[in-house]
């Protein structure tokens, strides 16, 4: 009798080390990280309705623009594959232009063909709510991947805007300190989304190499408001693009909806700064309490 029971006990030891083992094995993950990335992105700014319509006699191309995001993450995995994310990180957006304008100073009849260059820059702060799953780590491997997805608001901190030929300088002298964040609205709601592979290099520290894509879904352009009459063309929607004269300055309807496009490629690290303890298991020896 008092093998069985020492036999039993044996075999009550073995689970409980067996569980112990799979238990730090599943919760590898879970617990609350920070996270810190950075990286190059690709970026736009989505209006090309609006690019044809304010460029009739000319043409207009869209120049491939990069731009640079970074940021702290703070993760919290409350089991192996689900957690919830936010975070504060920098994003600068925008899009470059090139292009030229026929007829644009129509002088004795004359054809003229203008080319130009242009841009504009945008610097975002933005805050992310976010769902995660993170893949389990297996057994023998230091690599699992990790998916997140949701919404993000962002502020506007700074607008930057640059266009050759510039307008002429009997109208800039006019606006010699113009504030070209008055043109967009300084917050933005959006969606974003990306994915991760996580490499674990100790159990509380992870590097990581993910994308991720943001997107305005909301107008980032300030409709509400009105250019001086005698401000320069460059200056109405989209911003910092020769154009042919509209209407009216303040004909903000023949404009389009305008919405920022990033892609960022990163590098990053984390760090474990609180861990998750599963609950414990009870292994109960019914044999031993039958006695």
């Amino acid at each position: 009798m008092k093998h069985k029971k020492y036999g039993n006990l044996s075999l009550a030891t073995l689970l409980v080390v067996i569980s112990v083992f799979q238990c730090g094995h599943i919760y590898a993950q879970s617990g609350n990280f920070i996270q810190f990335w950075g990286g190059p992105q690709y970026v736009g700014i989505e209006n090309f309705s609006d690019y044809s319509a304010t460029n009739l006699s000319g043409q207009q191309n869209i120049v491939p623009t990069y731009k640079v995001g970074a940021g702290m993450d703070y993760i919290h995995n409350f089991n192996t594959n689900y957690g919830l994310q936010t975070g504060l990180y920098y994003s600068g957006v925008g899009q470059k232009y090139t292009g030229t304008i026929r007829d644009f100073y129509n002088i004795y009849s004359t054809h003229d063909s203008i080319p130009y260059t242009s841009h504009v820059y945008m610097d975002y702060i933005r805050v992310p709510f976010l769902l995660r799953f993170n893949s389990e780590i297996a057994e023998n491997s230091r690599i699992n991947v990790s998916i997140f997805m949701g919404f993000q608001l962002g502020y506007l901190m700074n607008v930057k805007v640059f266009t050759r030929p510039n307008a002429p300088d009997s109208i800039l002298k006019n606006y010699p300190n113009f504030n070209f964040k008055q043109l967009y609205n300084p917050i933005d709601f959006g969606l974003t989304a990306g994915a991760e592979f996580n490499i674990k290099i100790r159990d509380w520290e992870y590097a990581h190499i993910g994308v991720r894509f943001d997107r305005s879904i909301t107008n980032i352009e300030n409709t509400n408001y009105v250019l001086p009459g005698n401000a320069p063309v460059e200056w109405m929607y989209p911003v910092s693009t020769k154009k042919d004269e509209r209407a009216s300055h303040d004909d903000v309807l023949a404009g389009f909806s305008s919405q920022y496009i990033s892609l960022n490629v990163f590098v990053g690290m984390s760090f474990r700064v609180k861990q998750i303890t599963p609950p414990q298991h009870i292994i109960r020896d019914d044999d031993n309490n039958s006695q």
